[in-house]
């Protein structure tokens, strides 16, 4: 069984590996491996979710650090 494809219109923009594309009636927010991550209706919508994306993962980077240099000393 083939999967469908998506018809991607238009590339909006990337943002630390999530991009952004237009579809027919919808936007969609796709990592650097193709998988579809969310599917909104308006671009606000998915840049509010990328920009969320990336915050949680600086959190995350912030927390990983702090460790290490807890670790160190």
């Amino acid at each position: 069984m083939r999967m469908p494809t998506l018809k991607i219109e238009k590339f909006i923009y990337m943002a630390d590996g999530l991009f952004l594309y237009e579809k027919e009636n919808s936007y969609v927010v796709m990592d650097q491996n193709d998988n579809v991550l969310k599917e909104l209706k308006t671009s606000t919508s998915c840049a509010r979710y990328i920009l969320k994306t990336l915050q949680s993962r600086r959190a995350a980077e912030r927390e990983a650090i702090e460790e290490i240099n807890k670790s160190k000393v």
